[in-house]
């Protein structure tokens, strides 16, 4: 799992260190977004994947209904979250550079692998209810090793939804 949230870094550092300028604004595959709105979305799901830790840890100390009740709420509010989702790539990608997000990227996966290293195995089974909906890769039910494995396979979706010719393979 380390090796994984690292290797999401490093790409993304070579990624953003090769793209051509002219490539951001293209289309990418099977999305409404451009490639640049697509790495800033990428760079947003390695945050989530931080910003879950404490949330699943919190959450995980409540009565199980509580993480039901929040996760049926998260629920309900599926369509304005794509709306969210999406416009969030779009204005984050106006704010940010590459080399920003680059450095984005760098800074969320060292705290995540920092706490990940002295993490024990009952901080990791710590989780609680989420929105399936939500992610293709989400369950209903996810501990912060799940989320940790989610972060890769959500970026992995994604880099094969973007039209760089600099991608490397």
């Amino acid at each position: 799992m380390r090796r994984d949230l690292l290797w999401i870094a490093e790409d993304f550092g070579l990624i953003v260190g090769t793209v051509q300028a002219s490539e951001l604004g293209a289309p990418t595959r099977g999305t409404r977004w451009t490639n640049r709105q697509l790495l800033f979305h990428m760079v947003l799901g390695q945050n989530i994947a931080l910003t879950s830790i404490p949330l699943f840890g919190a959450f995980s100390r409540l009565p199980p209904a509580a993480s039901r009740a929040w996760s049926a709420a998260l629920e309900a509010c599926t369509g304005p979250y794509d709306w969210v989702n999406w416009a969030g790539a779009v204005a984050g990608a106006r704010v940010l550079g590459v080399g920003a997000m680059g450095r984005m990227m760098d800074r969320t996966t060292r705290v995540i692998v920092n706490w990940y290293d002295r993490a024990g195995p009952g901080a990791l089974a710590r989780g609680m209810s989420v929105p399936p909906s939500w992610d293709p890769y989400f369950s209903d039910w996810m501990d912060r090793r799940g989320i940790l494995e989610w972060a890769p396979k959500h970026y992995r979706h994604h880099r094969g939804q973007l039209t760089l010719s600099t991608l490397p393979d």
